[in-house]
C-alpha cells in the first residue's frame, strides 16, 4: 500500500508539472493583423530616375500615393514630372495586388491603359514593394505618340 501511495503521488506530481500553462510574451495570436494593403497606404517621397533609349534624367522629391481600396489591392499615383512641352501627368494606377511575407510586401506587375483629360493615350506597368516604410518601385510609361516607353524607378520613403 506505501508503494502504492508513492507512485501514485508521484504520477500525480508528474501530471501537474507537464500540464501546467506558462506565460508567454507572444501575443500575436490576440492582435489583429493589419492586412497588407492597409499597412503600406501613405505618401512616398524620393527621387526618380527616368530612361528614354539610354538617356537619364533624375526628377527630386517626387510624391507616390498608395491608397488601399480592399484588404489585397491598391491604388498606386504616379507623381506628375518634368517640364513642358514633355511634362508628364499624374497616373493613377488601379488594381495593384499586395501579397506581404516577413515584412516585404509585393506589388504584383500590373499593366493599365488609359487616356489623360487632353486626350493623350498611355500605358503604364508597373512592379515594385514596400519594407521598412521605404517604396521601390518600377514602372515603364508608354505615353502619347513617343515611340519608345519611359522606363522609371524611385526608392521613397514615407
Amino acid at each position: 500500500m506505501k508503494l502504492f501511495r508513492t507512485i501514485f503521488m508521484a504520477m500525480v506530481a508528474i501530471i501537474s508539472l507537464t500540464t501546467t500553462t506558462s506565460c508567454s510574451d507572444n501575443d500575436d495570436k490576440d492582435t489583429p493583423a493589419i492586412p497588407a494593403a492597409k499597412n503600406i497606404e501613405g505618401s512616398y517621397t524620393g527621387d526618380m530616375d527616368c530612361s528614354v533609349m539610354g538617356n537619364v534624367s533624375t526628377f527630386a522629391d517626387v510624391t507616390f500615393g498608395i491608397t488601399a481600396t480592399d484588404d489585397a489591392t491598391v491604388s498606386i499615383t504616379l507623381p506628375p514630372f518634368g517640364e513642358a512641352p514633355m511634362a508628364m501627368p499624374s497616373i493613377t494606377v488601379d488594381g495593384v495586388k499586395v501579397t506581404e511575407e516577413d515584412g516585404i510586401a509585393t506589388l504584383a506587375s500590373t499593366q493599365i491603359t488609359g487616356e489623360t483629360t487632353d486626350g493623350k493615350s498611355y500605358t503604364v506597368t508597373l512592379s515594385g514593394s514596400v519594407a521598412d516604410n521605404t517604396l521601390d518601385i518600377r514602372f515603364n510609361l508608354q505615353f502619347g505618340a513617343m515611340p519608345m516607353p519611359m522606363i522609371c524607378s524611385s526608392t521613397a520613403v514615407k
